[in-house]
């Protein structure tokens, strides 16, 4: 079980965002190069997980699958991600789906088998795409991890279709990730970077963008 504190930066450049971390007084430095994250989130079909997320409710529950790449439109071994949420502490499981590339026509196929691992039916609907450079940045001597995502970009989810994602946002996101034993030691870290402390939520974020 973990902690994730966000930051949306909205009128700052990357580059200034990455000088800013790079001299945090904790030493963060590059654990390993940026990659291309992509994900298909599912959702009920009257939005429940995102009505869930708008109102804060406590206990909630996002599911995704994830894979990585800057070729959205090959999928390598993707893994199905259920993202739970108890207050402010989450953890993840992780289902791998059988490894191998798919297609963009491959779509209906890799829904239902998310379907099948969760043991869902029409009740778990895809509803959309979204993809993001991250970078991971590490402090040597802390148990502190941070990421930082840009040129996040959105599209719905449509049947039969290649994916799109037209819709764009412009934000830098930071989040610190770090386990629940470890949050008496957070000060330290967080009242080095210049940033507010807010909620945000890419999945939020998207829907709201493609079916605002």
């Amino acid at each position: 079980m973990r902690y994730e504190r966000k930051y949306r930066i909205e009128h700052a450049h990357p580059q200034v965002v990455q000088v800013v971390i790079r001299q945090h007084p904790a030493g963060f430095r590059p654990l390993f190069p940026p990659r291309q994250i992509n994900n298909l989130y599912f959702d009920t079909p009257d939005f429940a997980a995102f009505q869930d997320n708008v109102t804060g409710t406590p206990q909630r529950l996002k599911y995704r699958l994830r894979w990585y790449g800057d070729d959205f439109s090959c999928i390598r071994n993707p893994v199905l991600e259920v993202k739970i949420k108890d207050n402010l502490v989450g953890w993840k499981k992780h289902y791998p789906l059988p490894e191998g590339r798919y297609s963009a026509l491959d779509w209906e196929k890799l829904v239902s088998l998310c379907r099948e691992i969760l043991g869902k039916g029409l009740d778990l609907q895809p509803v959309l795409f979204n993809t993001y450079q991250r970078s991971y940045w590490g402090a040597p001597a802390l148990p502190f991890r941070l990421t930082m995502d840009t040129g996040l970009r959105f599209g719905p989810y449509q049947a039969h279709r290649e994916p799109a994602l037209p819709f764009t946002d412009s934000a830098t996101v930071i989040e610190v990730k770090y386990d629940q034993q470890e949050d008496e030691r957070t000060a330290f870290i967080l009242q080095h970077l210049p940033f507010r402390l807010s909620k945000n939520s890419k999945f939020v974020t998207g829907i709201n963008l493609c079916y605002g």
